[in-house]
């Protein structure tokens, strides 16, 4: 427990120039959260057990175990204060909801709420208020529809205090509704999304007058919110991210809406999973997870490959893995959590990072495939790997960056259908830039057959 605290007193100053850390062996799945003072923290899932991993000053992570869960729970949201760690926990089914957070006895485990049969709690957000623990979420009955959203606070000493903002059902939703409460001055405010009759609504809600005001932020044409949905308040604006389905289309697009002067809303992503946003000096940044699935490149089987994504208003980038968190922290750095093949590896970025790649794959009648790119304002080397769905992924080889930035690489694959990803890997921070394509490469011909019979519909 004293290291924890210790970490957090150092963290920033201590962690300002560390890179590609693996915080968590042989877990593949966990959330980050970074406190006032800059110290990081990583959240998993291991078996039965809710574990926290912190950041030691001398560059270890330490790993404690925080409460016991049933089997079947999932980390909800995580957020770091100036008390420590607290992490929402939603039970098997979306039946309950609880919160573990740190206290001077050791970690505490606080219900929240419950849903009997027939009702479930929607995803939640959490919000960290003067030593309070404000969280919000929906009830929702399946037969109905009908919806309440609701309001809890955890004061410091572990009581809950809760009231609930909508009533007689409204909005109803087809399925349970994602909230979070945001932080406006001293004032929370509550977002929540919900979808409808083809329709997809979100509403932010505000103190007034002795009851809740709703003003909509969002309304189009989509099926449901997905997973969680993610708000922030900066510049006197308030602004929330989500996933949506559109069933028809099959896809699944993130929303990023702005609620100043004037509302403003629209897709940043046409397919991902999002897993973090947050507010930067250059705006809004939305982290998320596109990917490639065994079904697009005409395999059998629900597998994917991912490829995690940051978008904001001047820049996006790729990285290589799953993205499962982004945040900012003090003095203008950014976190990363990555899960990778080892683990989950976190970085700690001093600027805003700009590096883009290129990447083009032309198929060529012998069998062999063409590769170009471009690392704009980068040296060093490509490495470029074949993947498909469920299957290890192949090197295929390394380019070196020409003066400009571009690359050319000839590969003979055996094998296909595959897509191409290209990595190049930041000599400072050692974060792993890439780019996955999504048009995959077709079966390679039979050498020995006419080149004219192979290529077939030219």
């Amino acid at each position: 427990m004293r290291g924890l605290a210790l970490a957090g007193v150092l963290g920033l100053a201590l962690a300002g120039s560390a890179s590609a850390e693996l915080a968590v062996p042989k877990v593949q799945d966990g959330m980050l959260a970074v406190s006032p003072g800059g110290a990081p923290f990583v959240a998993y899932l291991h078996g039965n057990s809710l574990e926290v991993a912190a950041r030691r000053p001398s560059g270890a992570w330490t790993r404690q175990r925080a409460a016991h869960v049933t089997r079947g729970s999932t980390l909800v949201a995580f957020k770091a204060g100036r008390r420590g760690p607290v992490v929402l926990v939603r039970g098997a089914g979306s039946h309950s909801l609880d919160i573990v957070r740190r206290t001077r006895a050791g970690w505490r485990k606080i219900p929240i709420a419950r849903a009997p049969s027939g009702s479930k709690l929607g995803w939640p957000g959490l919000v960290l208020e003067r030593g309070n623990a404000v969280v919000a979420f929906t009830r929702w009955l399946r037969a109905s529809h009908r919806t309440a959203l609701m309001l809890t606070r955890i004061d410091p000493r572990g009581r809950a205090h809760s009231i609930q903002i909508t009533g007689s059902g409204f909005p109803k939703s087809f399925v349970a509704p994602p909230a979070v409460p945001v932080l406006a001055g001293r004032t929370v405010r509550v977002i929540e999304s919900y979808g409808m009759d083809g329709t997809v609504g979100t509403i932010e809600w505000r103190p007034q007058n002795g009851t809740w005001k709703g003003q909509y932020i969002d309304a189009g044409f989509g099926d449901f919110p997905v997973g969680p949905l993610l708000g922030a308040v900066g510049g006197n604006a308030v602004y929330a991210a989500w996933t949506q389905a559109l069933l028809g289309a099959g896809e699944l697009p993130v929303s990023l809406a702005k609620h100043g002067r004037s509302i403003e809303s629209d897709f940043v992503l046409d397919r991902a999973v999002m897993t973090g946003f947050g507010l930067t000096r250059t705006g809004p940044e939305v982290a998320a997870n596109e990917w490639v699935s065994a079904g697009d490149l005409g395999l059998t089987g629900d597998a994917v490959v991912w490829a995690g994504v940051v978008v904001n208003r001047r820049v996006d980038y790729e990285l290589d893995g799953w993205l499962a968190g982004l945040s900012s922290a003090p003095r203008g750095t950014r976190d990363v959590l990555l899960a990778r093949p080892d683990g989950l590896s976190w970085y700690r970025l001093r600027r805003a990072p700009s590096t883009h790649i290129d990447l083009d794959a032309t198929e060529q009648l012998n069998g062999s495939v063409l590769v170009t790119g471009d690392v704009r304002g980068a040296s060093g080397t490509v490495k470029l790997y074949r993947e498909r769905p469920g299957s290890p992924r192949e090197v295929a080889g390394s380019a070196p960056l020409a003066a400009d930035g571009s690359f050319t690489f000839m590969d003979t694959p055996s094998i296909g259908p595959f897509v191409y990803r290209a990595v190049y890997t930041d000599r400072v921070t050692g974060l792993p830039y890439a780019t996955l394509l999504h048009d995959p490469v077709a079966s390679s011909p039979d050498l020995s057959t006419d080149a004219e019979l192979w290529c077939g519909k030219c």
